[in-house]
């Protein structure tokens, strides 16, 4: 019972972190998307997905790598990782606020795809991605009650400057994108004091070094799935407008965020177990094989209760939303995106156990191969049911989603086989003549 107690707080701790991050997240595109004129709002989620990209990129090469190995050691080894670790996310950090400028004055600041908010992301990128990193920090040294910590540092300064500028009437795309990079500074402040960190101390190089097996591939699944989603923006505002981006957006955040942060939760507590079953499972006798059966019985079981989970809200969440949609005016032609989105939610869902197992065996590889192939397809079917406007894109969407889950469950099948403890080497055999 004690058990059971300690890993409800610790599932508990993790979920609610991931609901307040996805709070400050979202907060940007929800009311954004009430308070200001839809083409405001537009150039609001173009500058959202060149952030997200840089970020996702950092998590990629830093985040995700932490998840899957720091988790497997201890001690100085693991301070070590963490150091280098955080070095790379500040270096990652300035990076971006040097290309952000250059895009910035670069770039044409007309037509339908414009840039102009960037630059008010350009001081807050180097806390966003060492916010970022801690948060993985502590999830894979499975504290996620600390990471709930620094995250309520972000959300509630963040709420405080949004309803400032709301008071004094200054709602601007600028003013939301700057509370969300105060919010951000603020809670990797409270990080590096908390634990001592001095984000130049460690070393990238080094960091390279030790992970590139797995950060290498990480980062280019996460350009491509980057790609991918600016992509999105660039020809959803491109083919259509950036009103019917904007409206996309919308019920994005509205309906699937909440999956993807849902998703980005669960991965966040599972890729960690997943990784110490792997390493354990390539033990010789019962205890490797009992390692490698727990991890096929999770991964079974999840997918289970998410196919379950997901068709409950295919149900729920797509008839609610469509009659919210239809009843408000702004948003009223977006209803009947609810569908398709739902359905690509639900698909999100029965994904995670797949891709958190594939993450914790450092099958870095071949999640690649599953994204690159989601990302083809997706966009393949985003220009071709472009045709028939923004439904029709919609529909393209969940084509590339589906696509990518069954590719994923081929992978996994194709993974599970060589997890377990080695088999022993046959005895050498004696023919009858040297018996004889």
């Amino acid at each position: 019972m004690q058990a059971f107690r300690v890993a409800s707080r610790f599932v508990g701790a993790g979920l609610l972190d991931q609901v307040v991050i996805a709070t400050a997240n979202a907060a940007n595109t929800l009311l954004g998307g009430i308070l200001l004129p839809k083409d405001q709002f537009g150039a609001l989620a173009l500058a959202l997905s060149v952030g997200y990209f840089s970020m996702y990129l950092n998590r990629a090469f830093v985040g995700d790598v932490l998840l899957a190995l720091a988790s497997r050691f201890e001690g100085e080894h693991r301070g070590r990782l963490i150091r280098n670790g955080l070095a790379t996310a500040f270096c990652s950090g300035v990076t971006t606020m040097v290309v952000f400028v250059v895009l910035w004055l670069a770039w044409p600041h007309n037509g339908n795809i414009d840039l102009d908010e960037l630059i008010w992301l350009v001081p807050f990128m180097v806390p966003l991605m060492l916010h970022d990193t801690a948060r993985c920090d502590y999830l894979a040294d499975r504290r996620p009650d600390k990471a709930l910590g620094i995250d309520l540092v972000w959300a509630g300064t963040q709420g405080v400057v949004i309803i400032a500028m709301i008071l004094t009437g200054n709602e601007s795309p600028g003013g939301f994108l700057a509370a969300w990079g105060i919010g951000a500074t603020a809670g990797a402040t409270v990080y590096l004091l908390r634990e001592r960190r001095v984000p130049w101390r460690g070393n990238p190089k080094a960091w390279l070094a030790e992970t590139r097996h797995l950060s290498g591939w990480f980062t280019a699944t996460a350009i491509v799935a980057q790609v991918q989603v600016l992509s999105i923006s660039f020809l959803v505002a491109g083919k259509l407008s950036k009103i019917d981006l904007g409206n996309l957006r919308f019920v994005q955040t509205v309906q699937l965020q909440p999956v993807q942060n849902l998703v980005a939760a669960i991965q966040g507590l599972l890729v960690p177990r997943a990784s110490r079953a792997a390493a354990d499972a390539a033990k010789p006798g019962a205890e490797g094989a009992d390692a490698a059966a727990t991890l096929r019985r999770q991964t079974r079981q999840l997918a289970i209760a998410f196919a379950v989970l997901g068709t409950l809200m295919v149900v729920i969440v797509w008839p609610l939303v469509s009659w919210v949609l239809t009843t408000t005016d702004k948003f009223a032609e977006a209803a009947p995106l609810a569908l398709p989105i739902a359905l690509q939610g639900a698909v999100y869902l029965l994904q995670v156990p797949f891709t958190a197992a594939m993450r914790g065996m450092h099958r870095a590889r071949m999640l690649f191969v599953q994204y690159v192939v989601f990302a083809t397809v997706s966009l393949t079917g985003l220009s071709v049911g472009a045709s028939q406007g923004l439904q029709g894109a919609a529909w393209g969407l969940l084509t590339g989603s589906t696509t990518g889950l069954v590719c994923m469950v081929v992978l996994y099948g194709i993974a599970l086989k060589s997890v377990g403890p080695q088999a022993p080497a046959p005895a050498p055999r004696l023919d009858a003549t040297q018996n004889a």
